[in-house]
């Protein structure tokens, strides 16, 4: 959109953020020589560290592998201040404008920075009709030491520039105040302050020649270009504040007259009078000067760039005349022409080739030119109605006075169905927000303004969603998580602007919710193999995609508990576990008779049927039977009970086909293992441990037990009661199977005998300890009696 001697500007489009920006690129044969780059990198970076309504921004500062120098700004598609006085402009308005420029120059001198080329060109608006200072490519520290400019050299725009500037001295920021009045100046009248032949002649105006005088209507300006424009700086206005304050007593005096003289422009200058002298070191072209990057980047859109002010002063003068002269030609054309034969009404009617209809010539007056006969024929044809019906009325054309009906005028074009038409261009050419006004949401959702009835209007913002929500689907299969989520976001701003698209706005929900569920499998996988960066790095996904996952938050929590004592996971196949030693992770509850019956159904069937042990209702050698199995126990259980009626080897057969099942090692605990975990437990209460209470008592007619009542007379669904060291009924419940030789001594191959441990649903509080240790036969079972695993670590 722009090309100068230093860097090309082109409109681009940043992906990331959906927005139009100004992408400069400084021109690679320059790349070579390192002031040239300095200079460039340096408006870069004084630009982003200008943060200021009135200066331009800067988002990003580069040079690409093949070293080219870029940054991309601030897009300004509101035209420029040349742009703005040739359309015409209020006092007030220029008055708001000078402010703005004085601001941001302001802004600037206390950051220690002189632009040195306040020029029109280098003053643009943007969408907010807000001025903004431009192009500070020139500019230097006041600071600095090492200038990148040799002393004696004159820089900047000749028109422009102080007569410090123009000799090539030290300038500060009283020379760009000095520029402020010459713009000052431009705006009032249409031109600089000093013209000649050559930049060397206008540079030699700016030193030597008086100020010049203003129009008398522009008198009370006069002192303020007096004071701004002073020979010598000591005489200017010295900061911007001054000049602020100069310009408030202006729009003072402008507030004070008639508030209807205020909408009329000072003054209009005519675009092809507007032809300034080329500057010092710039080829002439065609338009006279080769423009400035800032002022190319709106000439490729004059139209689009005339301020508000000159439309409505200009522009919709001009429309309206068109149409009148159009509306008059053709009237003329249709009340005046003689009578034709019927084959002509037809022709007129629209039912032949759509011809234009020849008419005689009619005399004009001399002042006015001639419509040429190429001009008025496409009009002609716009406006006849190619569909019209035939009519048995009297021709409209004849001799007879005839009234013309305008309500049965077609118009020329539906508004509606031209917007989606462009709508549906845009469409296919992914133009689906962007660029503004010229994108297909913005062409539908301007149809349904118009008919909040239109379909197709309707069906193309849902299309429109459709499209965002297939590029989220393209950004997920490259990986690109930040496009994903913006795409996503657009599908909800499209969808959600009409009811109907409610579906397409949960389907983008469900689409993100999706890869939350991905993401936290893989968190979930990544603990269990203890792999603390991948877990970390899909809990961080997770929450990227859902800021407020809870799950997410807890694991990245937790994550650098993975293998620590206390650290809860579960492998695949097994029950949930703790992390009690480097070594060891024991089973966070009792096997459940649901656990074990999935066991019995895959292998224990088959290796135990048959061959039941003897199994004792409440450890009595009286009360032993083998028709009380695992899954008849003689208590009330469901799948949620911890599994009693088990033998020692239906407990070692279970944990060795959980550790095939699983690829870890699981075994019984032995009895040390075990002792260590219980040792902290309480002493016991129905709060802590399901024992034997007065519900227990209740049931079994006992006098044995506590006075208190947990509500459970034989076993409780495991985990009913608080976990001790990370474990869920250590205590209480059932008692264990332990990995021992009689009571207490290692496993043999001769052993008849097995350890067991702890207290279950039988045991008296105030008469066994947590650690109660005992041992039973091979056949023997009871249905107070239970299990739990271990997983060994760590190897």
């Amino acid at each position: 959109v722009g090309v100068g001697g230093m860097a090309s500007v082109y409109l681009a489009l940043q992906t990331s953020l959906d927005r139009e920006v100004a992408l400069k690129i400084m021109a690679p044969a320059l790349a070579a020589d390192p002031s040239f780059s300095k200079r460039f990198l340096q408006e870069a970076r004084m630009l982003a560290s200008l943060a200021h309504p009135n200066i331009v921004q800067v988002y990003d500062v580069g040079v690409t592998q093949g070293q080219l120098h870029y940054f991309s700004m601030q897009y300004l598609g509101g035209g420029d201040f040349t742009q703005r006085i040739r359309g015409g402009i209020a006092e007030r308005d220029l008055v708001r404008i000078l402010g703005g420029v004085t601001n941001a120059l302001g802004y600037a001198h206390q950051r220690g920075y002189v632009h040195r080329d306040v020029a029109p060109g280098n003053i643009l608006f943007d969408v907010n009709d807000t001025p903004v200072l431009t192009d500070f490519g020139i500019a230097r520290a006041l600071s600095q030491g090492a200038r990148i400019t040799s002393a004696g050299i004159s820089v900047g725009t000749s028109h422009y520039m102080s007569p410090e500037q123009a000799r090539g001295g030290d300038v500060d920021a009283r020379s760009d105040l000095y520029g402020l009045g010459v713009l000052t100046w431009f705006g009032l009248t249409g031109r600089p302050p000093y013209e000649g032949a050559d930049g060397f002649a206008v540079s030699y105006a700016h030193v030597f020649e008086p100020i010049p005088r203003l129009p008398a209507a522009q008198a009370h300006w006069q002192p303020l270009i007096d004071k701004a424009l002073a020979k010598d700086p000591a005489q200017r206005y010295q900061t911007a504040d001054e000049f602020i304050a100069a310009l408030n007593a202006l729009e003072s005096r402008a507030a004070a007259m008639n508030p209807d003289e205020q909408e009329v422009p000072t003054r209009t200058i005519k675009r092809d009078s507007f032809n300034p002298a080329p500057r010092v070191g710039e080829a002439p072209t065609g338009i006279g000067v080769l423009p400035s990057m800032e002022e190319s980047l709106t000439a490729h859109k004059v139209d689009a760039a005339v301020p508000e002010a000159g439309r409505r002063g200009g522009l919709s003068w001009a429309i309206a005349t068109i149409g009148l002269l159009l509306i008059a030609g053709v009237g003329y054309a249709l009340l005046s022409a003689p009578q034709r034969n019927p084959d002509e009404s037809k022709v007129l009617a629209g039912r032949a080739d759509r011809t234009p209809v020849q008419s005689p010539p009619m005399a004009q007056p001399e002042s006015i030119k001639p419509v040429q006969e190429e001009e008025i024929a496409a009009p002609i044809q716009e406006i006849v109605d190619p569909g019209a019906p035939e009519s048995n009325e009297p021709d409209p054309l004849s001799g007879e006075e005839q009234q013309l009906d305008l309500s049965k005028v077609p118009t020329v074009i539906d508004p509606v169905a031209e917007l989606v038409r462009l709508g549906r261009n845009d469409l296919a050419a992914q133009r689906l927000m962007n660029p503004p006004r010229i994108n297909a949401f913005e062409r539908f959702s301007t149809a349904l303004r118009i008919d909040p009835k239109s379909a197709k209007a309707r069906q193309g913002i849902l299309d429109t969603a459709q499209a965002y929500l297939d590029l989220a689907d393209k950004a997920w299969a490259v990986q690109d998580q930040g496009e994903f989520l913006a795409y996503l976001s657009k599908v909800a701003d499209v969808a959600g602007s009409i009811p109907e698209g409610a579906a397409l706005v949960k389907a983008a929900q469900a689409r993100r919710m999706r890869e939350v569920d991905t993401y936290l499998a893989d968190a979930d996988l990544a603990v269990v193999r203890w792999d603390k960066p991948a877990a970390k790095s899909a809990y961080e996904k997770v929450l990227q995609l859902d800021p407020g996952n809870n799950k997410a938050r807890e694991g990245l929590r937790s994550v650098d508990r993975i293998g620590a004592p206390g650290f809860v996971f579960r492998d695949k196949a097994g029950p949930e576990l703790v992390v009690t030693s480097a070594t060891l992770a024991f089973a966070r509850r009792e096997t459940t008779r649901g656990e074990f019956a999935n066991w019995w159904r895959a292998a224990g069937q088959r290796q135990f049927a048959g061959k039941e042990s003897s199994c004792r209702d409440r450890e009595s050698v009286f009360r032993s039977s083998r028709k009380r199995t695992w899954q008849d126990p003689g208590i009330i259980q469901d799948d949620r009970h911890p599994v009693v009626c088990v033998s020692f080897a239906q407990a070692q057969a279970y944990a060795s086909w959980l550790s095939k099942e699983s690829g870890q090692r699981y075994r019984l605990p032995t009895p040390a293992e075990w002792e260590q975990v219980a040792r902290s437990a309480p002493a016991g209460s129905c709060a802590s441990a399901n024992l034997a209470d007065n519900a227990f008592k209740r049931v079994y007619d006992s006098k044995t037990g506590s006075e208190c009542d947990d509500g459970h007379a034989a076993t409780a669904p495991v985990g009913s009661f608080p976990a001790v060291s990370g474990l869920l009924d250590i205590d209480g419940n059932v008692r264990e199977w332990v990995a021992a030789c009689g009571k207490s001594a290692p496993l043999s191959a001769g052993c008849r005998d097995h350890g067991i441990r702890g207290r279950g649903w039988l045991s008296a509080a105030d008469k066994e300890s947590v650690t109660q240790g005992d041992s039973y036969a091979d056949d023997v079972s009871l249905n107070s009696l239970g299990f739990r695993l271990v997983r060994e670590i760590g190897k």
